[in-house]
């Protein structure tokens, strides 16, 4: 039976890109068989989440809330996606956050998020480039469902690399390296 892993908008997102991840999210697991879905539901963003000192959001309050609204549902993973800038402990913005399988629940407990704002050439006053925010924004996808299914940061060059800076995620390679690559077909090969 295929899985699918669900596509989740925080706050409004654009239809355009969610239809253009979907397609290169399909494309890219295809090898693991696996489809993929937009949610048509709009998750609202909560002032609680919310920090007027920092003018962001707090990514784990955010996955934490999106956790909870697919908790009871038995989705297999989904992917929380924001347009707005995001924070997590330690880190002063974020691309993305996820949380690693619990491996007694590792088939239904993924859930993911995404910020897509520092992504755009346009939140450095640069002209917008379609094609590299496309990438950006796969790279950070399969970045974070990367987590979901068990994998590390990884020093190889490889997807799973950690992206300090938006340099780092635009010189990873929309791929997993060798050693990850094991790592993700033996979890799927644990799957019922």
């Amino acid at each position: 039976m295929k899985k699918t892993i669900l596509l989740q908008s925080i706050g409004h997102i654009d239809p355009v890109i969610l239809l253009k991840l979907r397609k290169d999210l399909e494309w890219w697991f295809k090898v693991y068989d696996i489809r993929i879905k937009i949610l048509s539901d709009e998750i609202p963003l909560s002032d609680l989440e919310y920090n007027s000192n920092r003018r962001q959001y707090n990514a784990s309050l955010i996955k934490d809330n999106l956790r909870n609204y697919v908790r009871n549902k038995k989705y297999f993973r989904t992917l929380g996606i924001i347009d707005e800038d995001i924070f997590a402990k330690d880190f002063n913005f974020v691309f993305g956050i996820a949380e690693m399988p619990k491996m007694q629940f590792h088939e239904f407990s993924g859930t993911a998020l995404i910020s897509l704002i520092r992504l755009s050439e346009k939140f450095y006053e640069r002209a917008e480039n379609f094609d590299l925010f496309e990438l950006r924004t796969l790279k950070e996808a399969i970045h974070e469902l990367g987590h979901t299914f068990g994998l590390e940061h990884c020093e190889n060059f490889c997807i799973m690399q950690f992206s300090n800076c938006l340099a780092d995620t635009d010189e990873k390679p929309p791929n997993l390296c060798e050693s990850c690559s094991i790592k993700m077909k033996h979890f799927f090969s644990t799957l019922i």
